[in-house]
């Protein structure tokens, strides 16, 4: 059965250009019994829903998500945008969602700049790509500092990231040291403790932790 596309116009925030591209029509839930990771990106089919979530204007190089964003083209024509900071990734979508991190970053959007190097790494795990996809991840601890966590969600985000990127020492206070309010999320932080214990950067789900404490009881 062959994949439902659909074509999206898109101007482009940098030079004009009108542009089209087909992106994926992707379901809008979560297929039945299927649980995220534990940094919270989607279970499938939701899982490919970003690579119909960015846009590289044919023209100038300028990469956008669904909000329109206006730069100058000096701006996109500068190295470190080119090179991702001098990166220097293949061309693909972890690139796009990087430099639209960086986009975001410049208008000071924090919340959308984390969320792009997230998904920048999301990507160049799909591509098998580790190297990659920790720089990525690096950035977002980069980023720990202007952007602390507020909530048990962004602590389990963070935790995730740390680990994966295997800076299981730089763990931050916020994280190691909080009294959870819920009982979940205390499971899930102590499952992270001990894979970063262990010197684990792979990838875990939700029900990789829910099967971890199941045989306790």
């Amino acid at each position: 059965m062959s994949e439902k596309t659909t074509t999206i116009k898109k101007r482009c925030g940098c030079c004009g250009e009108l542009y089209e591209t087909t992106v994926p029509v992707l379901p809008t839930t979560a297929g039945p019994g299927e649980l995220s990771d534990l940094d919270q990106r989607p279970a499938p089919p939701l899982r490919n829903a970003m690579y119909s979530q960015i846009f590289r204007c044919p023209r100038c190089g300028f990469t956008v998500g669904p909000k329109m964003r206006v730069v100058s083209e000096d701006f996109v024509l500068e190295s470190a945008y080119i090179t991702c900071e001098g990166n220097n990734f293949p061309d693909g979508t972890g690139a796009d969602y990087y430099r639209l991190g960086m986009t975001s970053e410049r208008e000071r959007d924090l919340v959308n700049s984390f969320e792009a190097f997230l998904r920048a790494a999301w990507a160049f795990d799909d591509a098998g790509d580790e190297a990659n996809a920790k720089k990525c991840r690096d950035r977002c601890i980069a980023m720990n500092k202007v952007l602390p966590g507020k909530n048990s969600y962004d602590y389990l985000v963070r935790a995730d990231i740390f680990r994966r990127a295997g800076r299981f020492a730089e763990f931050p206070d916020e994280i190691k040291n909080q009294h959870y309010p819920d009982g979940l999320t205390n499971m899930i932080m102590k499952f992270q403790s001990e894979k970063a214990a262990e010197g684990d950067t792979k990838a875990y789900t939700m029900k990789d932790c829910f099967d971890r404490f199941s045989k306790e009881k």
